[in-house]
């Protein structure tokens, strides 16, 4: 089995639960956990601001015990970012001391060279690709995701469904082997009881939101830990045990 790790959280023997934070506000009042909502947090830079200290927000959170993806969407794929690739980039650089993972898109064309700088400080990258309109072709999305696996820790494919058949392409791509773990998601209103049926089928991390919905479909993060605990008893018991260890430190 292909594993990556997120700091000390194992990715790919069980599915992950991403909680998405898109307001400063968040960040700034998420720091503990309490709730127990999710198992990773990702910092949506690009909707929360790059003028804030969010290197120290996103610092304690992850010495809180919790491991965070910082993610600066770009406009192209969905997001709020209007920077260049280099400055892009150097943010990206920036946020990896302080941070378990980056989320870099497929298409940016900055994976190489992050992946590389990630790797020499044990850090992690998601190689995504969106698709707000439609589910590519199978081969396409093979594709998409064996390219992206060359210079990733996880790949992420997230597409609008728009019909059953669309659904049928991502159960498909799902049961393909890759060198890396795979996250598929299905976006819209079709798509999102994928956010928790595919981590049932493999599918590494499944993303909800802590504040409000950062995607087409998305649903709480702390539904979607209720969910995979009820569905998934190997994600139960280590959420238990794991919980348990960080409610004693």
């Amino acid at each position: 089995m292909n594993t990556a790790m997120f700091g000390s959280l194992e990715i790919g023997r069980i599915p992950r639960i991403v909680g998405t934070l898109s307001s400063f506000d968040s960040l700034n009042r998420v720091t503990n956990l309490a709730e127990h909502a999710c198992d990773i947090v990702e910092v949506r830079l690009d909707l929360v601001g790059i003028s804030g200290d969010w290197p120290t927000k996103c610092k304690s959170i992850e010495v809180s015990g919790t491991p965070v993806i910082l993610t600066l969407r770009a406009a192209s794929e969905g997001g709020k970012s209007d920077l260049g690739s280099n400055e892009r980039k150097a943010i990206l650089e920036t946020a990896l001391p302080v941070v378990s993972a980056i989320d870099v898109e497929f298409k940016s064309g900055l994976a190489d060279s992050l992946y590389a700088k990630a790797k020499a400080l044990g850090k992690a990258v998601v190689v995504s690709f969106h698709d707000f309109d439609k589910t590519p072709s199978l081969d396409e999305l093979s594709e998409i995701a064996s390219q992206a696996g060359k210079h990733a820790s996880v790949v992420k494919i997230s597409t609008f469904i728009t019909s059953p058949s669309d659904l049928k392409t991502l159960e498909s791509l799902l049961g393909e082997n890759y060198p890396v773990p795979l996250c598929v998601i299905g976006m819209g209103a079709l798509g999102t009881s994928t956010r928790i049926s595919f981590p049932c089928a493999g599918s590494c991390l499944t993303y909800g939101y802590l504040d409000v919905a950062a995607a087409p479909g998305q649903l709480p993060a702390l539904r979607l830990v209720e969910q995979l605990r009820k569905l998934l008893p190997a994600y139960n018991a280590e959420f238990i045990t794991r919980h348990q260890n960080v409610d004693h430190v």
